[in-house]
This record gives C-alpha cells, sequence and structure tokens, in this order.
C-alpha cells in the first residue's frame, strides 16, 4: 500500500457517528495537522451524524496528504491510532465512453479456423480465437468456454436450454464461484483507448460513460472502475462475443478478484463460500439441499437511510431487488428521505452475504436532526413490526424476519445491566426480548465507545456538594482530578504537544462544527425499582480553560480573575425520589470563538486563514448533590473525543448488553489501523452496579470484520462488523433447517403414534405440510410445536455461531472468552459443518426434543448407528479442533 493510499484510509470524517440520544456504530474522522478538512470530504453527512461514503479523488487526496505533512504522518507508528474510518477507495463512478479499436495481427487471423496443439486444459487443446472478437477474449477459461459452449448449442438446436448449457461451459472450464452469477460470467473491460486519453480524467470518464450508456441499452448491468479505463460487468456467457466485437472495447478478461462488485473483503475473510458449500453436502437431503445463499429466509435492516443512494444500489445488483424488498419509512416520510448512507453500506454488507434472501428495510429516520426524537420509538416500532409483534408485544404469528440486524446505539437510557431498567430504553428491550421469544436471532453493533467512555465509584464522603475525582488511585496527587480533560481522538489533534494535544479548534464551515460539538450522558445505579425512584442527585458540567482577566488601575496592573476552568454548560435534573425520577444527565454544547483561549493560539496561527476561528480546551466535572451517595457512574461522551481519565471496559451501548442479542465487536482488515475503540464488556451488575464476579456469558459475544470497502467507500466501526454476523448467521440458519431435516426424515419413517409431539412433527414444523398419520393431539399441538422449532432453530444458530469463533484458530486471546472479543473471530472453516451437527445433538440444546428416542436402556442401538451423546462428543471435539 502506497502513501497516497495510507492517506486515502486516514482522511477521516470523524464529524460525529452518534446523536443523543441514539446514533450509528461507524467510525470517521479527518486529519487535522495544521489544516482544516475541506467540506467537500463531508457533504451528504446528516449534522453530527453518519459515516459519508462519498469519496474523494485520489489526485485530492494526494494533495491533502501533502498540505498536512502527510511524512511525518507516516514515519509515526498507526498502529495506536484507534478511531478509523475510511472513505471510499473509489471515485463516484463515472460512465463510459469509445475509443480505438484494437485490430487483431496477422497471427490472430492465421489461427482464425484452427485449433493450437498446445495443451492448455487437462484432457483438451487450448482453444484459439475464430475473429477478431473472440481475439478479445484471450485464449484461457472465457474463450474456451464460449467455444465449447457454441458447439454444443449449434449440435443440440435448441435455445431452451440456453441458460443451462451456459451454466455447464463454465462448470466445464472450472470457473469459481466468485467468477460468476448463474449463466453471467464477471469480467473486466478493457477500455480502447490511447494513453493521453487514460491518463486524463475528462477523457477517460467520457469514454467510460459512453460504453457504459451503450451497455445498459443491451440490457447488461455494467459499472465503470473509478479514474480506471476499464468497466466491470455481469454478462452471459452467450453475449460475450457480442461484446468484445465493440470498437469500445479492447479486451475482455475475468474480472478482478478483489474489485468483483465491490463485495466486502469480509465476506471472503469470514469463509462464507466454505459456508454455502456446507447446504451441498451429500448428507444433506437431497430434496432441500442446496448452495447456501439465504433463500427462504427474510432479514430485516433497521438503519437510517437514503434514498437515492438505495437506487444506485440497486441499479448496480449490490442491493435486493425491488420485488424482494420492502421498504418502511419513518413517521410517515417518504423511504430514505435523510439521505444516509450508513443503512444503504449495512445493508449492501449483508446482502453480500445473502443475496436469495428477501429483506425488511426499516429507516429510523435522519439520527441528528427532526427525526432524532422519534428515533428510539421508530426502533422499538420496527422490531415489534419485523417480529409480528403487537404494541404489547405479543405475538400475532410467526415473526416476518427471522435475523434482524441493527448497527444502531443508545446511551444513557439503560442501566448496562441487560435490561431497560424501567427508563426510556424500556420498550426496546421489551420488544427484544418478544423477538427473541418468537424465534427472532436479533444481532447487535456493540458500540465504539472505547475510547471515550469513564466509569467509576462515586467519590465517597457524608458532604455534598463534592465534585468527583476521576482518579482517585493516583495517591502522588497534590489534589483529586476534578476534571477530565478532553482532546479530539488522534488523528484530529493539530499538535503533538502536551498542551497544545488538548487544544479543539473551531472551525469557521459550519458543516465541520461536529468537531467541536460535545454530547455528554451521565447515568448512575440508582434507576427505578419497586422501592422507588431516583433519590440521589449528581450534576454533570462541561467547563473550559479560561484565560484570566486583569485590570488597570492608576497605573498598577491588578488581577481581576485568574486564569482556571469556567463551567459553559451543564445539566442538573431533579433526582429527588418522586414518579419518574431517572438517574441521568445529558448535555449538548457547540464551541465557538467566545470559547477561545490564549494557550491555543498556537494552533490557529498553523492553521490557513479563516479556517479556524479560535480553540479552547474542554473538559468535564461531575458534582454529587446528595450526601453519603456511593453510586456506580457512567460517562460516555462523543466518539469525536476521548477522554484524559478514561476506561476502555464496560463501555457497551445499547441493547449491546442484553442477553437476547448476538453482540458483534470490531476487528480491523487492515494490519496497520486497529479497531480498539470497539466497545467491550462486562455487563453491569443489576441496577448498573459494578459486576464482582465475571460472567460466563461475555459481552460482546463474537467478533467480526470491520475496515471493509463497499461500493460507496470504506466502511468500520462496529456498524461494519454486524451486518457481516447477520449475513453468516442467516447462512447457519438455512443450513440448521437442513441439517434438522437429516433426523426428521428419521421421524417420518415411524407412526406418528409412536412419537411424542416434537419428534411426530419434526418434519412438518421445517416443510408445513402435516403428515397423514398425525394424530388428533399432535395437530392441535403444531402451533406451539413450530414456534419450539423456531425457537430450536434460533438457539442452535447462535451456539453454532459462538462455537465457531470459539474454535481454536480464530480465538482472540489466551482465555476461551473475553469481554473484548467474546468467543473469537467469527470465521468458518472446514471444521464448521462439525459445529452444526455438535448443537443437534447436545443434551442442553433444544434439538434434541426432534430427535427420535433412541431408548437406550432398553435395547442396543441399530447397527452403525452411534448414540446422541457420543455423536454430540465427537462434534463438538471436531468443531473446536483441539
Amino acid at each position: 500500500m502506497g502513501k497516497c493510499d495510507v492517506v486515502r484510509v486516514l482522511i477521516l470524517e470523524l464529524v460525529g457517528n452518534r446523536s443523543l440520544p441514539m446514533g450509528s456504530h461507524s467510525r470517521a474522522g479527518h486529519l487535522a495537522a495544521g489544516i482544516v478538512p475541506t467540506a467537500s470530504a463531508v457533504r451528504g453527512v446528516a449534522p453530527a451524524g453518519y459515516l459519508s461514503m462519498k469519496p474523494l479523488p485520489t489526485a485530492r487526496l494526494c494533495a491533502l496528504a501533502a498540505a498536512c505533512a502527510c511524512a511525518l504522518w507516516l514515519a509515526s507508528p498507526l498502529s495506536p491510532l484507534s478511531p478509523l474510518s475510511a472513505p471510499s477507495p473509489h471515485a463516484d463512478a463515472s460512465p463510459p465512453s469509445p475509443s480505438v479499436h484494437a485490430r487483431p495481427s496477422p497471427a490472430h487471423h492465421a489461427l482464425a479456423h484452427g485449433f493450437s496443439r498446445a495443451a492448455v486444459f487437462p484432457g483438451e487443446a487450448a482453444p484459439e480465437p475464430r475473429n477478431a472478437a473472440q481475439a478479445k477474449l484471450g485464449r484461457g477459461q472465457l474463450l474456451h468456454a464460449l467455444q465449447w459452449f457454441e458447439q454444443r448449442r449449434r449440435g443440440s438446436g435448441a435455445r431452451a436450454a440456453d441458460a443451462a448449457l451456459q451454466i455447464a461451459a463454465l462448470d466445464r472450464v472450472g470457473l469459481p464461484p466468485s467468477h460468476r452469477d448463474g449463466e453471467n460470467v464477471m469480467v473486466g473491460i478493457d477500455l480502447a483507448l490511447r494513453y493521453d486519453a487514460v491518463v486524463e480524467p475528462v477523457a477517460l470518464a467520457r469514454a467510460s460513460a459512453a460504453l457504459q450508456r451503450r451497455l445498459d441499452a443491451a440490457g447488461l448491468r455494467a459499472y465503470a472502475v473509478p479514474g480506471s479505463p476499464a468497466l466491470l460487468a455481469a454478462v452471459p456467457l452467450a453475449r460475450l462475443e457480442w461484446l468484445a466485437g465493440l470498437d469500445a472495447v479492447a479486451a475482455i478478461r475475468l474480472a478482478p478478484q478483489a474489485s468483483a462488485a465491490t463485495v466486502s473483503a469480509g465476506v471472503a475473510a469470514s469463509g462464507a463460500e466454505l459456508l454455502r458449500g456446507f447446504g451441498e453436502a451429500e448428507r444433506i437431503p437431497e430434496a432441500v439441499r442446496r448452495r447456501l445463499d439465504g433463500a427462504g429466509l427474510t432479514v430485516a435492516v433497521i438503519d437510517s437511510f437514503g434514498r437515492s443512494r438505495a437506487a444506485s444500489l440497486r441499479e448496480a445488483g449490490e442491493w435486493p431487488a425491488a420485488a424482494d424488498t420492502v421498504e418502511i419509512p419513518a413517521n410517515g416520510r417518504i423511504f430514505g428521505h435523510a439521505e444516509s448512507s450508513h443503512g444503504n453500506s449495512v445493508t449492501e454488507i449483508v446482502y453480500d452475504f445473502a443475496p436469495g434472501a428477501k429483506y425488511r428495510l426499516y429507516d429510523v429516520g435522519d439520527l441528528n436532526d427532526e427525526d432524532a426524537p422519534f428515533s428510539l420509538i421508530n426502533w422499538t416500532r420496527a422490531i415489534q413490526d419485523a417480529a409480528n409483534l403487537d404494541a404489547n408485544n405479543q405475538r400475532l404469528g410467526p415473526p416476518r424476519a427471522q435475523v434482524i440486524n441493527t448497527s444502531l446505539g443508545e446511551i444513557g437510557s439503560a442501566p448496562g445491566d441487560g435490561t431497560g431498567g424501567a427508563g426510556e430504553a424500556q420498550g426496546l428491550y421489551q420488544a427484544i426480548d418478544a423477538a427473541r421469544a418468537n424465534g427472532v436471532v436479533t444481532i447487535v453493533a456493540a458500540g465504539n465507545s472505547a475510547h471515550s467512555y469513564w466509569d467509576g465509584q462515586a467519590t465517597a464522603g457524608a458532604a455534598a456538594p463534592v465534585a468527583q475525582d476521576f482518579d482517585p488511585d493516583d495517591g502522588g496527587a497534590a489534589a483529586p482530578v476534578e476534571v477530565n480533560v478532553l482532546r479530539l481522538s488522534p488523528l484530529l489533534r493539530s499538535d503533538d504537544d502536551a498542551e497544545l494535544a488538548n487544544c479543539v479548534p473551531f472551525y469557521a464551515d459550519p458543516e465541520l462544527g461536529a468537531l467541536h460539538l460535545f454530547q455528554l450522558s451521565l447515568t448512575w445505579s440508582d434507576w427505578p425499582t419497586r422501592w422507588g425512584n431516583a433519590a440521589s442527585d449528581y450534576r454533570l458540567q462541561l467547563v473550559r480553560w479560561t484565560d484570566g482577566r486583569s485590570d488597570r488601575r492608576d497605573g498598577e496592573r491588578i488581577v481581576a480573575q485568574p486564569a482556571g476552568w469556567t463551567v459553559v454548560a451543564q445539566a442538573d435534573a431533579p433526582q429527588d425520589g418522586r414518579p419518574g425520577a431517572l438517574p441521568t444527565e445529558r448535555l449538548s454544547y457547540a464551541a465557538s470563538a467566545a470559547d477561545h483561549t490564549r494557550r491555543c493560539d498556537a494552533v490557529v496561527a498553523n492553521a490557513p486563514p479563516g479556517s479556524v476561528s479560535g480553540a479552547g480546551i474542554f473538559g468535564v466535572r461531575i458534582v454529587r448533590k446528595t450526601p453519603s451517595a456511593g453510586h456506580f457512574l457512567r460517562l460516555f461522551l462523543s466518539t469525536v473525543h476521548e477522554l484524559e481519565h478514561g476506561v476502555m471496559a464496560r463501555s457497551l451501548d445499547s441493547p449491546a448488553d442484553s442477553p437476547q442479542v448476538l453482540t458483534v465487536g470490531a476487528t480491523s482488515m487492515i494490519d496497520f489501523i486497529d479497531a480498539s475503540y470497539s466497545s467491550r464488556g462486562p455487563v453491569l451488575g443489576p441496577g448498573g452496579v459494578l459486576p464482582v464476579a465475571p460472567s460466563s456469558a461475555p459481552k460482546p459475544d463474537l467478533t467480526s470484520y470491520t475496515m471493509v470497502a463497499t461500493r460507496g467507500g470504506y466502511m468500520d466501526g462496529t456498524s461494519a462488523a454486524a451486518p457481516h454476523a447477520a449475513g453468516l448467521a442467516a447462512l447457519a440458519l438455512q443450513h440448521h433447517r437442513q441439517v434438522a431435516m437429516i433426523e426428521a426424515r428419521k421421524a417420518a419413517q415411524r407412526p406418528a403414534a409412536t412419537l411424542g409431539w416434537h419428534a411426530a412433527l419434526a418434519e412438518t414444523s421445517l416443510t408445513g405440510v402435516m403428515r397423514p398419520d398425525a394424530t388428533p393431539s399432535q395437530r392441535q399441538a403444531l402451533a406451539q410445536v413450530q414456534l419450539d422449532r423456531r425457537l430450536a432453530l434460533a438457539d442452535a444458530t447462535e451456539r453454532t455461531l459462538k462455537a465457531v469463533a470459539g474454535a481454536r484458530g480464530n480465538r482472540m486471546s489466551a482465555e476461551p472468552v473475553d469481554n473484548v472479543h467474546g468467543y473469537g473471530l467469527l470465521r468458518f472453516d472446514d471444521r464448521s459443518p462439525s459445529c452444526f451437527f455438535a448443537q443437534m445433538y447436545a443434551a442442553d440444546a433444544n434439538a434434541r426434543a426432534w430427535l427420535v428416542p433412541q431408548y437406550l436402556q432398553y435395547a442396543p442401538l441399530p447397527p452403525g448407528e452411534a448414540a446422541y451423546d457420543e455423536l454430540h462428543a465427537t462434534y463438538l471435539a471436531d468443531c473446536a479442533g483441539d
């Protein structure tokens, strides 16, 4: 990766990934080594909101690199830089254009009607082009498949079998699935352009646009490769020769693996292709055997969307088709009215894994604008609708979606103990609980708060008011640390000097206002219970460093006010035990030139003229107003900033702490960019107290990939990790249905009257077709049995994902589980099929209810059949790889 590529990753948009009380779990930011990020880099971002997927051209990135003293950045260690999310390496796709036709050499003509005897494919002669168009296909798999197909089609004379024959031709030449879509071949199309046109951006864009229009008119799906003289396309094998015959085409080759349809790199890294193949194993009943793609399932994505971006993604084939999608708008508005790219990219990642699924997309609206007050409501209603629940969370029938992904987080409205705490988020937690009770697998991002979080016991003492000491264990401190200094995240700091590093610049451009917007939330362990409401009172304050002021009187200099901290904003709601009193305080403050301090003059002096109106130093102060109140405090702030005294543990957002969800942490796909911002556990004790013992159920549950390329750009944060896990969950659930059919077929061979409800209706619960010999009582129990089956499949899916993450090679720490990565990295390999069967035969798994009783104590097992406990132990050991 070159310097300019590194800068492309580091030119960030850390303009806020969270609004209070709710926001997304993507990360973003800007380099700020003494320079102001341009507004063009953040166009299209909701104010103080989501990651913009709008890319910057390479030339622009390199220019910014020079202006930001890129060499200095590249010379410094990158691994400690935590809050990262990069813009796209692609520019907006510019359409194609015609050019010079590449004429074949005389040698091409000489070989046009024959085959060379040089063996390329085992057992067959290498193909030779028969005309100028075929010459553009090269002499490899594409030409071989085309010629084989044409020969067989002429011989059969039947056009009805064209699609199947094209697929057979691709099978014949061994083309891997990553280069195929049915009878379509994923190809790269090189433009026939002179060098001066290739290096001239306008001419290149014009040429690309012209060819793209030609292909669109012909019904082919093609996309320009930004900044390159090439297009990528999915082309039926039968139309390759026509395409190659166009004058604007210089050559056609297999599409570059890394760029094919801009599929997230996490798909391959997760072992998704291996998992897909599990569905075609011989031991799967032939009637349900198929490559796994999510077919038969519905995935719900709850997020904030952009209407125009959705249209372009669908046109590009990166989104589910309209016929397979239900779009639910927010607050009676048009779907995607906020024009946020966040949910679009999340959906794109899930779709990369499960293109055969149907989708329900719930737009929660603009989290940073007029919809913000409704976001928590929209989120809760979306879960209820997806799980087919009424307003009271009662089941109305089977869920509308079997998997839910929500890359959103909420802070300051729950105690952190896995419940809603009788606060504002209670309805959300209850809906999640009810969804799980209806057999829905809910995937939740852990959050990005590890660097923007602090917690601790309230400073003790009978007196009041008392300021919190943020570093009580520092025995050498001359005085309590009453102000927790805020600073921009490392990539945004304008200077490495210890003091100037604390300076927050006030950018003149209003679109960059989020960089000096302070959003804070404080909660403590005094949540309402049946015995009372919050009765302990705390004050949350934002303070700034103020220059000393002096007056002159009678020629003598007199100091009127010394330099020091000044409160600029505070939150101080009453917590006096009255009904509805909650232990929460929130504030949001936008700094301005009035908050400037002379200590930060050097920051302003080093910035381009007029770009920065000033810079200030800020901190957080917490004051206990109630005597002798010893509560556990939690402080969150916007992830643009970090705390001088921070705590990474217990930084989970809500509802990531819920035991009814699979919580996903993040690990970066790029080696030198870490994901240490990923929120972590453990979950707090009841009522939000410090847990006294390690939990056997870690949070997050597992880890998946972030810092991945989507069609709109690089996406990171746990927002990107969660949809990877959701896509794999859909495939795993589909495979568990297949695996369950193995034992269901055994039960179907025995008289229903000899079996209990679950075993007798095992196949019915999977297919919906009632067996003819079912007893009346079994028929009456069908609804309950189907619910039990949904729960068993959801349980097996979650347990399998954890088992795969915990297999040898996927564990991410010396401990079997931890509260940073959970069980480990969710990555499938050749051992993973055993994980599915291990969950079927586990004695404590609900799947056992559907197995045919073996009656081991009464009769020996049939020849060749092993006991379920023995099967479980064998498969479990194979799954773990120990």
